[in-house]
């Protein structure tokens, strides 16, 4: 399998060096390391696209929050690696991370490799062993589309069509971000089997049982610790009235506060090296922060589409990233291709429990301390992260990771 482990970067070095030092545990290491820089502030206050945007902004100081800076500290620690990779640079724009990944495919990067894996900086392996169980995986099952299940989403349409507009007294500004939900999925539905599968979406059986839409977290136990783990099963038990003590893999969906069995959630799961795959046949799921793994099959016929249709004028649009992110999950029912989920990865965001932001420094390293427990410690160093303590059975690590990655009794230990 030759394979692309593709790293978007941007800022808070936190973020990146918590990803490299998920990286560098793997146990697989055959690979080639792509980082694409996501430069600037992304404003673009000079793009034609986003004229009337700022009209707009300028007359009620609404921007977008989802915009921020660069930091260029970020390439002095992908420079202290051990590896070589290979950088790419695109400028910040209001297609965020969809928007990056758009201009990675149309440089044609992915054509020398069988799977690239697209991934943003924070995320997190599970485990060493999670190139080893996809490899793995891919040679037993046909797989072309690999979506992230820490949050696993299914919105309804109205949702998604409507998304700036559900909440009271919604403004010009609101009303212009609604309408380049309503381009995005128009140019899209240019497609006659994309048009056919957007319609569809109103009559999707599970949104029945989901009124306002659902998010299932599949992650691996150890992601809670025991205090967590508890109080998943009292929410469980306050919000639904009824006891429910599942064993084994256990799946958490919010905003419904429920706990079920793993089996019970989905129909078609397999486990390698304590990793869940699992394919799901709705295209209406769709994975948040846009990470996926995808064949060299799959992104030929994407890249076929975004020709076809001319689908890359979607970047044209302010805040286009909103409708591009469920669109992602789309794709393969549109493409002709199965969809499947795995555990594999976390990109620390907000708690499952309480929704309060858990990606700054202490946060990451809790999750890296959890998933690797007995492995290695970590700990922050300001707004940087510094490996203080590591087995050593896994000091095969030092094959990727500078010396900026490690505190100062490892570093005079080595």
């Amino acid at each position: 399998m030759k394979l692309a482990i593709c790293i978007l970067v941007h800022h808070k070095p936190w973020l990146i060096m918590s990803s490299l030092i998920s990286l560098a545990i793997q146990k697989h290491n055959n690979y080639d390391l792509h980082i694409i820089y996501i430069k600037g502030d992304g404003e673009c206050r000079d793009f034609d696209g986003y004229r009337e945007f700022y009209e707009i902004a300028e007359q009620t100081g609404e921007y977008n929050p989802q915009l921020t800076s660069d930091d260029n500290r970020i390439l002095d620690i992908v420079n202290s690696l051990n590896i070589d990779y290979t950088l790419h640079e695109f400028d910040n724009d209001h297609g965020l991370d969809s928007g990056a990944w758009y201009k990675f495919i149309r440089k044609g990067i992915w054509q020398s490799y069988d799977y690239s894996f697209f991934l943003m900086e924070g995320f997190q392996f599970t485990n060493e062993n999670i190139l080893n169980a996809i490899e793995i995986f891919s040679t037993q099952n046909k797989l072309d589309f690999l979506d992230m299940g820490f949050e696993k989403r299914l919105a309804h349409r109205w949702q998604i069509d409507n998304m700036f507009v559900l909440g009271q007294n919604p403004s010009k500004m609101d009303y212009l971000k609604n309408r380049t939900i309503t381009s995005a999925f128009n140019d899209f539905s240019e497609d006659d089997k994309f048009k056919e599968i957007y319609q569809k979406w109103w009559s999707e059986p599970l949104l029945n049982e989901n009124a306002i839409g659902t998010t299932f977290h599949h992650v691996p136990g150890k992601v809670y610790s025991a205090k967590e783990k508890l109080k998943l099963y009292i929410i469980s038990l306050y919000k639904n009235k009824k006891i429910n003590l599942p064993w084994g893999r256990i799946i958490f969906q919010q905003p419904q506060s429920k706990l079920s069995n793993l089996s019970s959630v989905v129909d078609d799961y397999k486990v390698i090296n304590k990793v869940v795959f699992h394919k799901e046949k709705s295209p209406y799921f769709y994975g948040c922060m846009c990470q996926h793994l995808l064949s060299k099959e799959f992104l030929s016929e994407f890249q076929n589409k975004l020709e076809k249709y001319n689908l890359y004028r979607v970047l044209d649009y302010p805040i286009s990233a909103g409708p591009l992110e469920p669109i992602w999950g789309m794709l393969p029912a549109w493409l002709g291709f199965d969809k499947w989920y795995f555990d594999g990865v976390h990109r620390p965001r907000k708690n499952f429990l309480t929704y309060i932001r858990d990606d700054d420094v202490e946060g990451v390293c809790k999750y890296l301390n959890r998933y690797y427990k007995g492995k290695l410690k970590v700990e922050p160093n300001g707004d940087f992260i510094k490996i203080t303590k590591y087995k050593n059975s896994y000091k095969y690590i030092n094959n990727v990771l500078g010396d900026i990655f490690y505190g100062e009794d490892i570093k005079k230990s080595n």
